[in-house]
């Protein structure tokens, strides 16, 4: 019973209390199993709304819809890299051991061409730019190579890039901008040409050591490039080859530029971000994804090699991750150029009402924010429990901001400071709890500890001695026993003088609590009257054979032979039982003869015969009773019935 009022006393005192609302979420990002046994080389088309990488296990070029519905399949075995022409007119696909380049058709996956271009051109890379395909090849006698091929006539010319020199050991990695630049990576040089016209002239040249290149990106433009070499993510200046920015892209497979130069990075890691994205030139981290873990190992899953893309035109990033059964998922990132601000606020725990307090923030990125970004202040409490704005501020050069109020209302008052983002940064709210403190209200009720009789009517008066707009107090019944719930019994405004009744037919023990749920300038508070009912009991005997006075007392008069039937009676409970003592006279007092507890039927009865055979001339009396906790429940109080009298005959 006392658990139950507590608990329903809180949440009555916190009836006032008000809904706090998150932030409106972001666009969902998405994940979509397709069928693949491998993933790599992702190219997004624009014009056909279509991605496209080579499963290598499988031998295909897979063609998928952005929302990774599968729309068609190439078999072509040992392709080594693809690469699509600005217009999306042609798919190509380098096929090394063959010594040749495959277009297709981007829109159907249907063969256009095979282009066999000797055996003394092995292609590994491919960009399209100026009208041509750029071949990084490995010559049979030397190493790397920069060529192309002109499908624009009646027929196919191989045509070395003279001049532009030779990469050691393996052929060059390649990229193309829409600008007619190409840029050409292998071991020895980093070089950018410009191809607008179909011939690769040299803009800029760099001498490095590029043994481990993961990946390169050339941005749209062709004023910038992006390196990926093992866990670091390098940006270039094309003009002068000069190193704009470094960072770390710890454990990275794969890189993209979208058209404005923001850096896409993906990675196969366990236990650390897989997608990150930075400013142009390898600047600032906007965003950070961690990939969930859909395996059975303890490790998240990971992106596949270069299967990262912007989308053309669009805001998206699409990649490929496989988890540990090898079973891979298509990652659609909705705003991966939308920075995450963090809003931090600090301020006291407590303060008084009609008082001034502070409370201080902070407002952090990664993309910097310029001092006088605007927050907007708003507080939440009993008297605006939709929330009421009460300030706009604005933060200084690092970030922080501060404001005071003079709270209204007491109980529990939540700040909500909040900043509605721009084109690079994602809303932020951050909240401040603080408790303000009311003046306590006297609230009393009367009868605690009475005793009633069964069935009868108690009324009870409670006072609130001063509350501020709420005036009102609910008066709850609890009765005892787990066979009745607590009980709202009436709601009431207080008189002028702070009085409220209420009446209650009582049959058991009950637990009478009035509540006030407090309002802004005063607590909540609660007051329990616990009254008490007595059991109607009564002791019947039977089997006399005759009723007389003894000494002006009534006896029933029973034979020496006769047992005498004592029935007990009160209304029926659960594992209830009847407590039954008999006394006899003896020397001119009365003196215990026997006591036991009967268990009381469905009735509400309990019988017992006494043996009083070898009791001749004695008088006796008896009578029953309920005691709490021992007749085996406590929602009554003790109770007795009267005495009966009775006498053996001898």
């Amino acid at each position: 019973m006392r658990t139950k009022i507590a608990a329903a006393t809180a949440a009555a005192m916190m009836a006032s209390s008000v809904v706090l609302a998150g932030a409106s979420p972001a666009r969902a990002d998405q994940g979509i199993t397709i069928a693949a046994q491998s993933a790599s080389d992702l190219i997004a088309d624009g014009v056909n709304k279509r991605l496209f990488f080579y499963d290598k296990t499988s031998g295909q070029i897979v063609a998928i819809g952005y929302n990774g519905a599968p729309l068609g399949k190439y078999a072509l075995s040992a392709v080594h890299d693809l690469a699509l022409a600005p217009d999306s007119s042609a798919l190509y696909a380098s096929l090394p051991d063959a010594h040749k380049i495959v277009a297709l058709n981007p829109a159907t996956l249907a063969l256009i061409a095979e282009y066999d271009l000797g055996a003394e051109v092995t292609p590994y890379y491919l960009a399209v730019a100026g009208g041509k395909v750029w071949i990084g090849h490995a010559e049979s006698t030397s190493g790397g190579k920069l060529a192309s091929l002109d499908v624009s006539g009646d027929a196919p010319v191989v045509t070395p890039a003279v001049g532009a020199g030779d990469w050691l050991f393996r052929a060059p990695q390649l990229e193309t901008s829409a600008s007619g630049r190409l840029l050409a990576i292998g071991r020895g040089d980093h070089v950018v040409f410009d191809v607008s016209d179909g011939t690769a002239k040299p803009v800029s040249r760099r001498a490095s050591d590029e043994s481990q290149l993961t990946d390169l990106a050339l941005s749209s433009d062709g004023q910038q490039y992006v390196t990926l070499n093992g866990s670091i993510l390098t940006a270039y200046r094309v003009s002068d080859q000069a190193q704009l920015g470094q960072t770390w892209a710890h454990s990275g497979v794969g890189i993209d530029l979208s058209a404005d130069g923001v850096i896409a990075a993906a990675a196969d890691q366990w236990y650390g971000p897989d997608l990150s994205t930075f400013t142009p030139g390898a600047g600032a981290l906007i965003r950070q994804y961690d990939l969930p873990n859909t395996g059975d190992t303890s490790a998240s899953d990971g992106f596949t090699a270069q299967a990262v893309a912007w989308e053309p035109g669009g805001s998206r990033v699409f990649g490929i991750s496989v988890n540990s059964h090898d079973q891979h998922t298509l990652r659609v990132y909705t705003e991966p150029r939308l920075n995450l601000p963090t809003l931090t606020l600090a301020g006291p725990a407590t303060a008084a009402r009609a008082k001034s307090l502070l409370i201080t923030g902070s407002l952090k990125s990664t993309v910097a924010l310029p001092a006088g970004t605007p927050v907007t202040v708003s507080r939440v409490d009993v008297e605006s429990p939709k929330g009421k704005v009460i300030a706009t501020r604005t933060t200084n050069a690092d970030g922080v901001l501060w404001f005071n109020d003079v709270p209204p209302a007491g109980g529990r008052v939540y700040y909500k400071v909040g900043y509605a983002g721009d084109a690079k940064h994602a809303p932020v709210v951050a909240w401040k709890t603080v408790d303000v403190s009311r003046a306590t209200p006297g609230l009393t009720i009367n009868n605690n500890g009475k005793v009633y009789g069964y069935g009868s009517t108690a009324t009870f008066t409670a006072k609130l001695t001063t509350a501020y707009k709420n005036r009102v107090v609910e008066f709850w019944a609890d009765p005892y026993g787990t066979d009745q719930g607590r009980r709202l019994l009436k709601r009431v405004t207080v008189t002028n003088a702070g009085l409220a009744t209420v009446s209650l037919k009582v049959a058991r023990n009950t637990a009478v609590q009035v509540v006030f749920a407090g309002d802004a300038r005063f607590a909540g508070r609660a007051a329990t009257s616990v009254v008490y009912t007595r059991v109607p009991v009564t002791t019947t005997l039977t089997k006399h054979y005759k009723t007389a006075n003894i000494g002006g007392v009534s006896y029933k008069h029973y034979k020496k032979n006769v047992q005498p039937l004592v029935t007990a009676a009160m209304p029926w409970y659960p594992n209830r039982a009847a407590y039954l003592r008999a006394d006899f006279w003896y020397q001119g007092r009365w003196e215990a003869w026997g006591d036991i507890m009967v268990n009381l039927n469905s009735a509400g009865k309990a019988q017992v015969n006494m043996e009083t055979m070898d009791w001749a001339g004695y008088k006796f009396r008896v009578r029953a009773a309920y005691r709490t906790n021992e007749s085996g429940d406590n929602i009554n109080y003790t109770s007795y019935s009267p005495y009966q009298y009775f006498y053996i005959s001898k």
